[in-house]
């Protein structure tokens, strides 16, 4: 296990003092939690109106929100003996830092308040457990579905989206347009797709659990890369990184989707509300992410992410701090705030509620959300390094600086002696 050091400590106290998260006795009595969330703008927005509403409906307790987005400086105040009373994170973050003793487990206090974990989806509370305990609750997730122009695959003579992986391939070379030269114009779908997504697709796995192993040489991973490879080939990086430079900012009308640069795109539920926003007249439509014909039972699959909210190891009112975090991941609480941000429930029995109708694209999600083969990466201690390396190597085997095999073995050879660290 890892554990704080005392240089560690030393380094950090000077720092903790001005980051301090203490809670206090307020006036009235009231105990004083201090809460970080990592939201900012109109998602910060939101969260203080459950605040708010927190505090006018319960007796003796008074939460105080800090928009903070360097979650480093959470881990600092906990080093340093300050931390906040709660805090959000990354699901990504949770093994790690639970094992560090950043986070405290919560399964007492699940226990005594009859939490019904069972109302949670699977794949996203996992992300919230290590080794038998559970060291946060999952607020939101986040997954990937296929978009595609409606008026474009109507023009290459589609009359709806690809179905399987064959079909994908398929419309990704019709949709995608060569001028003289070879310069491109559009692609069908960007070649350095979701590999987490196919490798679900493909069912794949990334951890050997009774070997205590990484996997990234998993047939169904190695699948995935080969999916991406292959369309990454056709065009040349030379050409791609051309292409890609000449293409717009993300979240503006711009958008290679939004310009229809890209025909099909993989992206998350938020990406309806930036349409609505940024290009309202776009014709587009939402699928489920194409399945490998070789694994039919596999249909509907995909890679979920999510955050959450802990309580910080050191944090002077635990007892109070559970009493919020349970209240704000209830069932009417987590529908409030994740309409309000577009993202979406990890409780099972909110995904049909009728709040979401007024979201944009939320219907074909929250019916996804209902798949079984909706998968989260492992939570591990070395999560955040594993799938560092998986983004390099990535990168490296689609532009030719390392062969498939030989980078899949580089990702296990650099990981794996990170298991039982």
């Amino acid at each position: 296990m890892r554990k704080f050091t005392a240089g560690m400590l030393a380094a950090v106290m000077a720092s903790a003092a001005a980051l301090s998260g203490c809670s206090a006795v307020g006036g009235g009595g009231k105990t004083e939690l201090n809460f970080w969330y990592g939201w900012t703008g109109p998602e910060a927005e939101a969260l203080e109106k459950l605040i708010k509403e927190f505090n006018d409906t319960h007796d003796g307790i008074k939460v105080k929100g800090l928009s903070q987005s360097d979650y480093q400086k959470q881990l600092t105040a906990i080093t340093g003996g300050n931390p906040p009373d709660i805090a959000s994170q990354f699901g990504q973050n949770v093994a790690s830092w639970g094992v560090k003793g950043a986070m405290i487990p919560l399964d007492e206090y699940i226990k005594k308040d009859q939490v019904d974990l069972a109302d949670f989806i699977p794949s996203a509370l996992s992300t919230s457990q290590y080794e038998g305990k559970t060291y946060a609750i999952p607020v939101a997730m986040h997954f990937s579905m296929l978009y595609y122009n409606k008026d474009l695959l109507k023009e290459a003579g589609f009359d709806g989206p690809p179905k399987t992986i064959a079909e994908l391939k398929t419309y990704a070379e019709k949709l995608s347009v060569v001028q003289e030269g070879g310069r491109l114009d559009r692609l069908g779908l960007w070649p350095g797709a979701d590999a987490y997504t196919f490798t679900q697709v493909f069912g794949g796995k990334f951890w050997d659990p009774d070997k205590k192993e990484v996997t990234p040489d998993d047939p169904g991973f190695k699948q995935a890369i080969l999916l991406s490879k292959e369309l990454w080939d056709k065009y040349g990086t030379e050409n791609l990184d051309r292409f890609s430079a000449s293409l717009g900012k993300y979240q503006s009308s711009q958008n290679p989707f939004f310009s229809g640069k890209y025909a099909m795109a993989l992206d998350g539920e938020w990406l309806p509300t930036f349409i609505k926003q940024y290009a309202p007249g776009l014709n587009y439509g939402i699928a489920p992410i194409p399945y490998s014909e070789d694994k039919p039972e596999l249909k509907n699959a995909g890679s979920i992410a999510t955050s959450v909210f802990y309580i910080p190891k050191g944090a002077k009112h635990p007892d109070q701090s559970w009493t919020f975090l349970k209240w704000l991941t209830e069932k009417q609480q987590m529908v409030k705030f994740t309409a309000a941000l577009g993202n979406l429930p990890t409780r099972l029995s909110s995904l049909d509620d009728k709040t979401y109708d007024s979201v944009p694209g939320f219907k074909e999600y929250t019916e996804y959300a209902k798949s079984p083969n909706l998968k989260s990466f492992p939570t591990l201690p070395f999560m955040n390094e594993y799938m560092d390396e998986i983004t390099k190597k990535y990168n490296d085997i689609l532009r030719g600086k390392v062969g498939v095999d030989e980078g899949l073995k580089q990702i296990k050879d650099k990981i794996q002696p990170l298991v039982g660290k």
